[in-house]
């Protein structure tokens, strides 16, 4: 399971299990400030608030080359990007100098019961069968049928999207231009439920020209790969292994961090 369904919208799972580690955190740090001392309330929200901010500085920090290119991306929360050492970090610091020694116990009780909870979450998730890439055929928008499974030998990123979508429309122009600079790996944009000539169009009103654009009418690959929502990429090895998954807009930075995973 990649998300969380809410009536239209997907929640990316990895999102929901932070909220639930974190909604731990504070219900701990409640009761302790209820039955010894009221300063534990607030030093968990504004942990949390530091904590976060840590995580985001952190990851700008370490793509600092990515994020000058266009310095409003900073913001772009939305699309994840986040260390969570740096948020460790800067929450553990804030922890030493909000409160005193003696309540240090109870900080680190609610801490600890985030990362059970986490952890709990993160064994299950981890728990399902090996992906592979699916042996599939498709067409390009020329009519030539395409076999998944040709794409082995090499790492393979492919992105699941439609014209509709208008995460998709942000993210491919990033994602095209990534792999013309990155041939050591394809890039195949596979359109879900949308006919050539749509495509087509769409394509040429943005000036865009993919190597590999793949028609999926009939959202077979949506079925197979059980996808939850649009965009969806998914990253597979040059044996044709799932490496990672990611439901949503990508970042450049957070999809470099992908691609060096597949090397």
């Amino acid at each position: 399971m990649d998300a969380i369904q809410v009536g239209p919208f997907a929640i990316p799972w990895v999102r929901f299990q932070v909220f639930l580690a974190l909604l731990a955190l504070v219900a701990v740090a409640e009761v302790a400030a209820r039955r010894v001392d009221r300063r534990l309330a607030p030093w968990a929200y504004n942990a949390i608030l530091l904590g976060f901010v840590g995580a985001r500085l952190g990851f700008v920090l370490e793509n600092a080359s990515v994020f000058a290119r266009d310095p409003l991306s900073v913001l772009y929360v939305w699309q994840g990007g986040f260390t969570p050492l740096w948020g460790i970090l800067a929450a553990g610091g804030y922890t030493l100098m909000a409160l005193p020694k003696n309540l240090w116990r109870y900080a680190l009780f609610a801490a600890l019961a985030a990362g059970l909870v986490f952890g709990v979450f993160l064994v299950q998730k981890r728990g399902g069968e090996e992906v592979r890439l699916p042996s599939l055929t498709l067409t390009t928008l020329g009519g030539t049928p395409v076999n998944l499974q040709d794409f082995r030998g090499k790492p393979l990123v492919l992105n699941l999207w439609a014209t509709w979508c208008p995460p998709c429309r942000r993210e491919l122009p990033m994602m095209v231009r990534l792999s013309q600079e990155h041939p050591e790996v394809r890039f195949a944009f596979a359109s879900q439920g949308e006919g050539p000539a749509v495509v087509r169009s769409f394509l040429e009103e943005e000036r865009l020209a993919p190597e590999w654009v793949l028609l999926d009418p009939e959202t077979q690959l949506s079925q197979v790969l059980k996808t939850q929502g649009l965009p969806t990429t998914f990253f597979f090895d040059r044996e044709g292994r799932l490496v990672a998954r990611h439901l949503g807009e990508l970042s450049e930075a957070l999809l470099l961090g992908y691609l060096r995973v597949l090397r």
